[in-house]
């Protein structure tokens, strides 16, 4: 019914699925940090000129204004 299967065969199939998995996990892992990379990279950080709040937006934007106070505000540069 079933045939014997040596077991230097049956290892290497083990190990050969268990380095698939870990391939996959990679990259799987390695392309939602580029995401979050990405989506970090494109937020821009502000500094309230009147209540010295400092907060980021979404998006490149030149300008943004201030949650606590409402001030517009320009992007800080580095």
């Amino acid at each position: 019914m079933f045939q014997p299967i040596d077991l230097s065969v049956f290892l290497a199939c083990i190990v050969g699925v268990v380095l698939f998995v870990l391939l996959c996990l990679q990259a799987w892992y390695d392309r939602r940090d580029s995401i979050l990379v990405d989506h970090r990279r494109l937020t821009t950080v502000f500094s309230c000129r009147q209540c010295a709040l400092v907060f980021v937006r979404p998006r490149r934007r030149e300008e943004a204004s201030c949650p606590q106070c409402g001030t517009s505000n320009t992007r800080l540069k580095f």
